[in-house]
Formats: C-alpha cells, structure tokens, sequence
C-alpha cells in the first residue's frame, strides 16, 4: 500500500461505494475533490469521493488484480474465516500489545505470508475480509483503516449473533417464500391460515403477531395501530407490495388466509356471529328442561281470537301477531300479541348477558345472525312455535272511528297462531271479496291510526327498497361461486301499512303505560324536521323527489330512559317494545313492564335504565354499520357479475352537487347510488346507466350515462 496517496490518472484505488469496498483505477479528477475511477469488475465509469478512498495500491499490483484475489476469498466463508482466525490468534500471541492498533497491511503480512503475490492485492484481500461482518467479529475498527484485535469472549458473543441472525434470516426468507407459494397456488390448494401463520417459538410467534398486524391494518385507517403499520408495511415491502391497506387485504386473501369475499366490516365492528359455548349450553339445558314461568299464574287465555302473524316469507323468528274484534259506536278493540322471551331467559343470565352484547338481530345479504340462539328463539320464544298456545306479553287498546286510543291494557297472555301469513298473502287476501272480517278490521283500524297521527304532524316518507340475497357465502364471507340476486321491494303495501301502525300503536300504549306508572323505559324519540321553504318544497317534483327531500329533512333518532316526543311518528312519547326476541331494547321494556305487572321493583332505575341504553345503542351503532356497508359490499358484486351490455334505467331523486353529481333510483331494482354524470339533469329525470368499475371491498361502484 502507498502512502504517498497520489491520486492522478492510472493510480490504482480502494475505495468505499455503496456500503461496500470497492476496487478500480483512476480516469480522471473531477473538481476538487471528486474522482472518476473505472470499476472493477464490472467496468463501469463511476464518480467517486476523494474522501472516500481507503488504499492506494504500489505499482507492482493494479486494481484488477486485487478485486479478483479479494473476491476469490471473500467467496470462500471458510478459507475467509480461517484466514481471520489466524492472524487473530498469531497477533495475540506474538504481536501487538493490548490497544495497540493494526492496518490492512500488516494483517495480510501474517495471513498469506509466504503467498507469492503482489503486496497491494494481498492487503485488499486481507482490507475486504477486516470489512466484513465475519472480519467484525475478530477485528474492530478503530480509525479509518486501523484495527484492534477483540478479546476472545468478545468473538463467542458475536459469534452468537451472527448465527442466531442468521438463522432468524433463514426462517425469515423461508417465510417469505411459503407466503408466495401460497399466493401462486390455485384457490383450492393453498394453505391453511393456521399452517402459513402458524406460531413457533423459533421465531418467537413472530408469524402470528404479523398476522394481527397484517389483519388490523387491512381494515383501514381507524383500526391499527402505528406499530401494526409499521410490522405489516415491513412484510408488504419484502413481497413487493405496495405498502398499503389495500395491500394488506390483497395479500390476506391472496394467500387464502381471507376467503375472496371477506366481510372487512364484521371484523372492523367486531360483530360476534357465533355464540359462546356457555350460552349454546344454557340454551340446550332450556329446552330439554324448560323453566317454570314465573306470570302462569297471571296470563290472560286469548287463544279464542283469530291472532294473524304477518311477516316476510323467510321470516323464522315470529315476534307478533295481531287481532280485532268489534265494538260499539264504530270503535275496534285491538291486541297486539309479542313474545315473550323473558318467560324463558332471565335476566344476567348467561343468554341475557349473551343477548346484550349482541344487541340485535342482523340481516346479511348472506345470513340472520341471531340476538339469540335460533333452537331458541326461531322455536319456545316465537308466537307459534307451540301448536296449543304460546306464551306472549299482549297490549289491548281500544280505538275509536279516528284512531284515538280511548282505553288500553298490558297482560301476559296465552295465544294460539292458527296459521303464518306473509305480506303477499295478506295483500291478496285484502283484495279479496271474501276477506276474512277480523283481517279487515285490522286494515280499518290501521288507516284510522295512519290517518290520525298525519293529522298529528307524523312524516310519512314512501321510498322503494332493495332486497340482496347471496347464496354461496356467510356473514364472514364467501369464496369465487358465491352468487347474488337483487330484486325492488315494495314498502307502500296495504299489508306492510297494516303491520307497521299496529306496531306502533303497540310502541304508544307502552309509553303510555310507562308514563302513566312512572315506570323508566327506553323511549325513542325524533325532533322536529329541518323544513325548506314552501318557494324551495314546490320547486321538486312530487313523489319519490320530495321523499328523497324529506328524509334529508329528518333528525336523529335520540334514546333515553324519559319520554320525548317522536316528531317522525307524530307522537308524545313512544317505545319500542314489538321485537324482544330481535332488538334487546325492546328486551328491556318487557323486564320492567313485567316486573311492575308482579308487584315488584322493577329491575332499573332511570339512571341504570340511561347506562345500559347507551351500552346497547354503541353496540347496535357498530352491528348496523357492519350491516350497511356488507349490503353495499355485495351490491357492488352483483354489479360487477353483470355484463358489459348490461342497462339499467334510474331515475334523479336529488342533487349534491351542481346538477350533475346526483343521486338516482333504480326503476327495477329500487336500489340508490351516487352518479356523476357527464352533463346536467333535471330533478326527476330518467337516465340510462351502464356500470364502468366496481370496487367491492372499497364499497365503490361507478355508473356512466349511456346516451342511446
């Protein structure tokens, strides 16, 4: 090595590049302070630091000959190993005292001593080897260019390391490739999650923890957090994917971890499908040993009246029924007949508790996730189930020829459900000359009641709505042959309006009730609309446009343990309490109303009432969520299956934006989208629309104009 350091064209140089140590020969300075220096082996010009350069080779050696002497070392591990391990051990044992330093030089005098080759190759060789991560384990660099030998426990430690980081780099790159091998293999034959994510104490269950990381972060902005980002955008990096959320639920089902339509949304609200053992096992000790109940005595025996269950006809858990009879001076007396699941669960019981988190029945596009289980509440719990008579909670009102209530009552009760009717029968049945007379007295009753909270400020807003069914698939999701169907629901029915002003003729006399006793409840209420000028209101056209108009209207619902009026419904206070087997607010209401009815203290007081309805309402604000965005998840496959020829005809029900980002309505479908559209419409118009992309798990579908 020179030390003279002359640095002009020809000089043979050493020189670090790259974070490597690199050999070549000057070409010529450029500048000050910068060389252009051709590299060997590849022969490529570079630009190089004078800084930066650590040898000068003595003419008897070039730079071409030190890079292939270097490499040839460098390539053999061993030989380099031992190479190292012998000038460490002839240095401690011979040569430098402690701190005392070495260059590159002098350990290449005691590694290939007696080796006839030019001095400059032998000290890049034995500079290229002090360099590297083994020369690091016997030598530590002291100054650019100097070493010190390391004390020998010193090596052991390090030597460690580097065996247990190499090894972690095996089982890292073993990983890596089982995951692309995953991702190559056809659908059928990829690898179970538990067998690609498996845990081993190897790694220290690293595979699992990128797993939850991977998992979190697929689910978008709200659910990881900043160390899942980082863990899972590490492994997105070393696959070569972009590093995103998106990409993170690419590679989960691309790997067949997630199945091809994965429900993103029961993960993100944490929606709970299947039931916990326990509550599975007290549901089975219920049926085969049924409880006692507690109000036998007290039920009322209504299994004389003619009781119609009306529901869709997939329905499977029956809440109520409905009868009529007759009275004087024009006015009809009416029963309401709901279940009464509380004559079978109690309350913090395992199933109750169970039921509370749950908060809700959902309907999937896929699947009913229940509130409880279905052995029991599609069997003992729904009006029917028990072909003598079922045990329900009944509320008589007795209303008069304008829909005033004039008297009402609540009981338990046994009733007999002769036969299940579905809206269509009913419809059929209405239209008929023969309809069955207490039938048409429920329709009377139900126009009465219509007609009077209209009178009383109710909103009536009349908008289609859309049924998805998918067969293939569950709530948590569906691979490739899953299959879609969408077809327009007719909400403005005589059966759906008889139904719906029964149950909520049910939801005024509970409020009444609670409010004649004193009794705290969940009521529902709503605030007054936000009107828009009559000039603005006459200004869209009537229909489904001033619907659309309303409903943009509407406040929030609100909830509480005090009554509240309820705008929407034109009514002073209202609770809903139709549903029990379905909704767990109305759950509530039958254990207070129940309890009062036994003379006992009923179980909350306004202020636990308040708490556990906030509880219930976070976790049906999260079940509805999940709900709504799976809908919109599988609308947007079932417009992506169709074919490119594929037109539909929607009609403008509402500007957002200008007049031409517009919301529309299906004509067939009754479904409703955002559309941009490529040149103004008018309020009502009708368009033709043809499908340009779908983005199912981004939720996203784009329609385009088609002008024929």
């Amino acid at each position: 090595m020179d030390g003279g350091w002359t640095l002009d064209a020809g000089a043979s140089v050493a020189y670090a590049r790259k974070g490597a140590l690199r050999a070549g020969v000057v070409e010529r300075r450029d500048g000050k302070a910068a060389l252009v220096v051709r590299e060997f082996p590849s022969l490529e010009s570079v630009k190089v630091s004078e800084k930066s350069v650590e040898m000068r080779f003595a003419a008897s050696a070039d730079a071409e000959t030190a890079e292939a002497f270097a490499s040839e070392v460098a390539a053999n591990a061993q030989r380099a190993d031992a190479l190292l391990s012998a000038a460490w051990e002839l240095i401690n044992e011979f040569g430098l005292e402690d701190g005392e330093v070495c260059d590159a030089s002098y350990v290449s005098e005691l590694m290939f001593e007696g080796e006839e080759r030019a001095a400059g190759a032998n000290a890049f060789a034995a500079y290229r080897l002090l360099q590297s991560q083994a020369g690091g384990t016997y030598f530590k660099a002291k100054g650019k260019g100097t070493y010190e030998a390391r004390p020998s426990d010193q090596i052991e430690a390090l030597k460690k390391k580097i065996e247990a980081e190499t090894r972690a780099a095996a089982v890292e790159d073993e990983f890596l490739d089982e995951i692309r091998a995953a991702i190559a293999a056809p659908r059928g034959d990829k690898p179970r999650g538990q067998t690609l994510w498996r845990a081993s104490a190897e790694d220290n269950d690293a595979r699992v923890r990128r797993l939850e990381a991977l998992q979190a972060y697929a689910l978008g902005d709200k659910f990881h957090s900043a160390v899942e980002k980082a863990m899972a955008d590490d492994l997105l990096g070393k696959l070569g994917f972009p590093r995103s959320s998106e990409s993170a639920l690419k590679l989960l089902i691309s790997t067949g971890t997630w199945s091809t339509h994965e429900n993103v949304s029961v993960r993100k609200y944490g929606v709970p499908i299947d039931f916990p053992q326990e509550a599975l096992d007290e549901c089975a000790s219920i049926l085969a040993n049924p409880p006692a109940d507690v109000d036998a005595s007290s039920r009322v025996d209504l299994t004389h009246l003619s009781a119609y269950a009306i529901d869709d006809a997939g329905t499977v858990e029956v809440d109520d029924a409905v009868s009529a009879e007759s009275l004087d001076e024009g006015r009809i007396r009416v029963w309401v007949h709901v279940a009464d699941p509380s004559r079978w669960v109690t309350m913090n019981s395992t199933l109750d508790i169970t039921a509370r988190g749950r908060a809700t029945t959902l309907y999937y596009p896929t699947e009913l996730v229940p509130m409880f289980p279905l052995d029991i509440s599609a069997g003992p719990m729904s009006l029917g189930a028990n072909a003598e008579a079922s045990e329900a909670m009944t509320i008589r009102a007795d209303v008069d020829a304008d829909g005033n209530i004039e008297d009402f009552d609540i009981t338990p009760s046994l009733v007999k459900i002769d036969r299940r009717w579905t809206y269509d029968e009913v419809d059929a049945e209405l239209d008929s000359v023969t309809c069955d007379a207490s039938l048409r007295l429920l329709y009377k009753v139900a126009s009465a009641r219509d007609e009077r909270r209209a009178d009383d400020g109710s909103v009536t807003i009349i908008l289609p709505e859309t049924s998805i069914k998918v067969q293939g698939a569950t709530a948590r999701g569906g691979e490739d042959d899953a299959t879609v169907e969408m077809v327009k629901l007719e909400s403005n029915t005589a059966s759906r309006t008889l139904v719906s002003e029964l149950m909520i003729l049910a939801g005024d006399v509970v409020a009444r009730f609670g409010i004649k006793e004193n009794l705290p409840l969940p009521f529902r209420g709503q605030g007054e609309p936000r009107l828009m000028s009559d000039d603005e209101w006459d200004e869209i056209p009537e229909g489904i446009c001033q619907d659309m108009a309303m409903r943009s209207c509407m406040n929030a619902s609100t909830g509480g343990a005090t009554p509240r009026p309820h705008s929407g419904l034109g009514l002073d206070a209202y609770v809903q309490f139709t549903s029990p087997i379905r909704r767990y607010a109305d759950l509530l209401a039958h254990y207070q109303i129940k309890a009062y009815l036994r003379g006992e203290q009923p179980p909350f007081d306004t202020e636990s009432m308040e708490r556990v309805i906030e509880d219930i309402g976070n976790s049906v604000g999260g079940a509805i969520r999940s709900q709504r965005e799976t809908s919109k998840y599988w609308a947007s496959v079932y417009f992506a299956s169709q074919p490119a020829s594929a037109r539909w005809t929607a009609k403008v029900v509402k500007f957002l934006r200008g007049d031409d980002l517009v919301i529309v309505i299906f004509d067939d479908l009754g479904f409703e989208s955002v559309v941009k559209l490529d040149r103004p419409a008018l309020l009502g118009e009708s368009v033709t629309l043809r499908v340009v992309g779908a983005e199912p798990h981004a939720g996203s579908i784009t329609f385009a104009r088609v002008h024929e």
